[in-house]
């Protein structure tokens, strides 16, 4: 699944493309709270950017927006959303223990 020459930045910890949780607010509000309770939503490793932290894109239909960065309307089309990123550190992460409905968004339109 993973090429390891194109992975060579990555410790396998969490490997790039891997389905993970990550915590990320939903909300303006939420993000204004303690990050502790932030809850857990899917996404995938995009990247690891040094020894302890991650690119990850939050693979949640409901945060995601069309290319100008609006809110997408209900029946957008999968391929014309893009899904919010943020960076994150180990603390913040952990392995997917469920499967997500979302597609994978690193391969497509991870914002950036």
């Amino acid at each position: 699944m993973y090429d390891e020459d194109e992975d060579e930045d990555n410790d396998g910890k969490f490997p790039d493309e891997s389905p993970v949780e990550v915590r990320y607010p939903r909300s303006k509000q939420e993000e204004q709270g303690d990050r502790g309770t932030w809850p857990w939503l899917p996404g995938s490793i995009v990247e690891q950017c040094s020894p302890d932290e991650w690119y990850v894109c939050v693979e949640v239909r409901e945060l995601a927006v069309l290319r100008d960065g609006r809110r997408a309307p209900r029946r957008t089309a999968s391929r014309n959303l893009y899904y919010p990123c943020c960076f994150r550190d180990s603390s913040e992460i952990r392995p997917r223990t469920t499967p997500s409905s979302a597609t994978s968004s690193t391969r497509r339109r991870a914002g950036r």
